[in-house]
């Protein structure tokens, strides 16, 4: 047997061809880690496989010393105050700060400022309520029912909706839309915050205090979980693993997979209510570009597209409908030499999949619909680019869920636990907060809390 230590701290990285345990957790994102940390501290004997060669799952910082800022692959932003993730970062002493809130709009090759823009997609979403039908896609509900609002504000609305949901217009539920943005005001969603030191410093944290009964094991992927009554069976290749239960936090995309494909999971017995929820639930396709040029030019030049006299020192975020790298936001607060590019729903799908320097260069073409600046000059500035296909990741296979029409029992149908041995955890098993790392942790300690009380019964 050999063992590792993991570069975190505890516990240990152990190689083993079969070990068993009170409980399997397949997956070491957040949730996997959060449910894992409050089992461990139960007294309970856990182990916790993982696909990739980190932890941390759709949360992915690198640091490099060509980069004054951490850059996040994945999660970037910390929506509202939800108590979950809060209460991590409070624990782990990281520093955060609020993310400036100034939206930029590009119409008509002309950039300006909109302070009505969350005002008008939530009136938008308002209207929802008064559908006759059950329920729509969100682009037949604008279709439908937005007949009389200005063009512009609907364009904004679809663009929330494919870049913030991740979401294709003409799959998303427009009730579950409007109901997220209700769950999301108890949270101050609309508030926005960036952690200096990294949104790693989450997962970093959830490892590090687990209990010496926790193993990690990472480059460990699950292919086929044997389960019956007390008692599963989780094969990884050579090695498999038992215990008397198993938590899977696999992404929604990893569950959508087929059989065969890389990173697809066999569940023998087959879960028959599962295959439908998951059925009902869609994956959002993101891909993120991330440039780092030799300065922050677009703090001091005044561009084409601005009128005489303004500004993007203090910009952070810009929109815009038609390329298919829509949004780009600024490292603000901080001040730092990187931009990054964002695509969402049907944009990032086109995008997905294609060679490095293709995405680049489209990246670069939409900047240059921002700025009025020639792509050659823009890549002439370029020190390096990154380019994070979430669609491409055969561990995730997306970015993160969001709800088709008709799907609104689908995420408590997924997180039902079956027979008091299988549970099911992550962000698409929450309700209210889907699509976020807050409900990814919390999904976790609910599945932890549901495995505890089924112990004593």
């Amino acid at each position: 047997m050999i063992h590792l230590p993991i570069a975190i701290g505890t516990p240990m990285l152990r190689l083993m061809s079969e070990a068993v345990s009170d409980v399997i957790v397949v997956g070491a994102g957040v949730s996997g880690l959060a449910a894992a940390r409050r089992l461990s501290a139960a007294g309970l004997r856990v182990t916790i496989l993982e696909a990739r060669d980190r932890i941390g799952g759709r949360i992915h910082t690198l640091r490099s010393g060509d980069s004054p800022v951490p850059l996040e692959l994945g999660a970037e932003f910390v929506h509202g105050t939800p108590a979950e993730t809060w209460d991590i970062l409070r624990a782990a002493r990281v520093t955060v700060c609020d993310v400036t809130d100034t939206h930029w709009f590009l119409h008509d090759g002309k950039l300006s400022q909109d302070p009505s823009f969350w005002e008008e997609i939530e009136g938008i979403f308002s209207q929802i309520d008064a559908m006759k039908e059950p329920d729509l896609s969100f682009a037949e509900f604008l279709r439908k029912y937005a007949s009389n609002v200005p063009e512009q504000a609907k364009e904004m609305a679809l663009a929330f909706v494919e870049g913030f949901d991740a979401a294709e217009p003409e799959k998303a539920s427009a009730q579950a839309v409007a109901e997220e943005q209700k769950s999301s005001a108890a949270i101050e969603e609309d508030r926005s915050f960036r952690v200096l030191d990294g949104y790693d410093s989450l997962s970093k944290w959830l490892a590090e205090g687990l209990d010496g009964n926790a193993t990690i094991h990472l480059n460990t992927v699950a292919e086929r979980i044997t389960w019956g009554e007390g008692r599963v069976r989780v094969s990884a290749g050579a090695p498999h693993f038992e215990a008397a239960r198993a938590l899977v936090t696999l992404p929604l995309g990893v569950l959508k997979t087929s059989l065969g494909q890389a990173g697809g999971v066999v569940f023998d017995p087959e879960l028959q209510e599962k295959t439908r929820a998951i059925a009902q639930l869609e994956m959002g396709a993101i891909v993120k570009i991330i440039l780092q040029f030799r300065n922050a030019f677009w703090e001091h030049e005044q561009f084409p597209t601005l009128a005489a006299g303004q500004s993007l020192r203090d910009a952070c975020f810009l929109h815009a409908h038609g390329p298919r790298v829509f949004t780009w936001w600024t490292m603000l607060p901080v001040r730092a030499n990187v931009l990054v590019g964002w695509s969402g729903g049907p944009s990032a799908l086109a995008l997905s999949h294609r060679p490095e320097a293709e995405v680049v260069e489209e990246a670069l073409a939409s900047l240059s619909q921002f700025t009025g600046l020639e792509i050659a000059e823009l890549s002439s500035r370029l020190e390096r680019a990154i380019v994070a296909d979430w669609q491409s990741d055969p561990f995730s296979r997306g970015a993160y869920s969001y709800a088709g029409v008709g799907a609104s029992q689908a995420r408590g149908m997924l997180a039902r636990a079956v027979a008091g041995t299988l549970y099911l955890a992550g962000e698409a098993t929450h309700e209210g907060q889907s699509g976020t790392v807050a409900g990814a942790i919390s999904s976790g300690y609910r599945a932890a809390d549901e495995i505890l009380a089924d112990r004593k019964r």
